[in-house]
């Protein structure tokens, strides 16, 4: 493998910001992570499980956080997987020890993935996930979703997060819409509630119908208008940037005050392709640069994959974040 030394990575942090000077636009002094490399200012966050720095950072989701952290980066997000299935002792621990180091390095942890359905109308039709029967019963479909939420809050804890991703599910062909989306409101209002006597807050994630076909939630102001009704705090959104673009065809929704209002937290892909911004067609220089004038402090999780695995693509995805940073 390739290595690289801290010089590289602050003359790749320069590149960037010098082909931004070039178009006219003038930074600040940036201040200094403890690994030598620019802090950043915007909560951009490198996870566990997605492809992004593989081949620099490596696999070992210990040896990531120190990456991450010398390299300047403030957050993370999607450090474990949830997948609802029994932990042994040892997953627990590493679980633990993920949310000990995060800590310790005083990385801020963003959402993980947990109760976002994607093959069954669960809460739009009160339909219990099963492949061997259907069961739609309001009762059972509240202690399922109990029962989701007590193993992700679990986890939660051990890794040092308040927020999690859900989904409504799929649209239901025998309900009509409406009566699916005042299913899928009390049932998201019954989570939330739940959310709030726990602790934490929920996201819901619009997810486009190209990449996954049939989803009830399709767009950041269908779940914008959700959390309007739901009227709590603790329901949010996930305005992800790749789905919105895929699913609608541009951001025009970012400047809906009412979308504006309810998101917690973005997710960051160019499309098409769901790869590293500068893959696709998006201006994410743009785009980073309205969400930080409209006042956005939160995380934004880098959900992406990377064109290529090599050291050298590693090395431009860096540059390209700083100099997105750059320039807020």
């Amino acid at each position: 493998m390739e290595k690289f030394n801290r010089r590289d990575f602050i003359r790749l942090g320069a590149m960037g910001s010098l082909a931004l000077a070039s178009r006219g636009l003038v930074f600040a002094e940036p201040q200094t992570a403890a690994g030598g490399a620019r802090t950043f200012k915007m909560k951009f966050a490198p996870g566990r499980g997605n492809e992004v720095f593989r081949t620099i950072a490596g696999k070992d989701p210990l040896k990531r956080l120190q990456f991450f952290k010398d390299q300047g980066f403030i957050a993370v997000e999607g450090i474990v997987w949830i997948s609802h299935k029994p932990l042994s002792d040892k997953e627990k621990q590493m679980q633990q020890d993920i949310g000990d180091l995060a800590k310790k390095l005083g990385l801020e942890v963003g959402c993980m993935s947990s109760m976002n359905e994607k093959d069954f109308p669960t809460m739009s039709a009160n339909q219990v996930p099963s492949k061997e029967k259907v069961i739609r019963d309001k009762s059972a479909i509240r202690d399922f979703l109990v029962w989701q939420m007590d193993n992700t809050f679990d986890i939660l804890k051990r890794v040092g997060s308040k927020t999690f991703i859900i989904g409504p599910g799929t649209v239901d062909k025998e309900l009509s819409w409406n009566k699916q989306y005042d299913n899928v409101v009390e049932n998201m209002a019954f989570c939330a509630d739940y959310c709030k006597k726990n602790g934490f807050v929920m996201e819901i994630e619009p997810l486009n119908t190209t990449s996954h076909p049939n989803m009830f939630c399709d767009r950041a102001e269908l779940g914008a208008r959700i959390c309007e009704d739901v009227k709590s705090p603790n329901c949010k959104i996930l305005y992800d940037l790749f789905h919105e673009q895929m699913q609608v065809g541009n951001l025009d929704s970012l400047d809906n005050p009412i979308v504006w209002k309810n998101i917690e937290s973005f997710h960051i892909a160019d499309a098409p392709g769901r790869k590293e911004p500068g893959s696709g067609n998006m201006d994410y220089m743009k785009i980073f640069k309205k969400i930080w004038d409209k006042g956005f402090r939160g995380i934004l999780g880098l959900e992406h994959g990377q064109s290529v695995q090599s050291a050298a693509v590693d090395e431009k995805i860096l540059a390209t974040y700083r100099a997105f940073d750059a320039q807020v």
